[in-house]
């Protein structure tokens, strides 16, 4: 039982938290379709021009199907820094 993604990345958003522990979303790009390789290097050179890296989040922009919902529906799933460096094979 859970949510559960199909892999596919359609968009990338990186952001951290503020003082006030609400998102600040640095980057974000989304599309109705697979993200090409240009299109997500994109947010790889936002990243690497960062001064502070530290307390970096990232999430991708998916397909997901759900147990506790009917249907196939589009959200940001979270993604780890090794995630995010393997799909630019770093």
């Amino acid at each position: 039982m859970g949510i559960y993604d199909n892999g596919i990345i359609s968009g990338i958003r990186i952001y951290n938290f503020n003082d006030d522990d609400l998102a600040n979303i640095l980057f974000e790009e989304k599309y109705d379709e697979i993200m090409s390789y240009g299109q997500m290097s994109k947010a790889y050179l936002f990243y690497t021009e960062l001064n502070n890296k530290n307390e970096i989040h990232f999430e991708y922009y998916t397909e997901c199907s759900s147990t506790y919902r009917e249907g196939i529906y589009l959200d940001w799933y979270p993604m780890s820094l090794n995630l995010f460096l393997e799909k630019f094979g770093i």
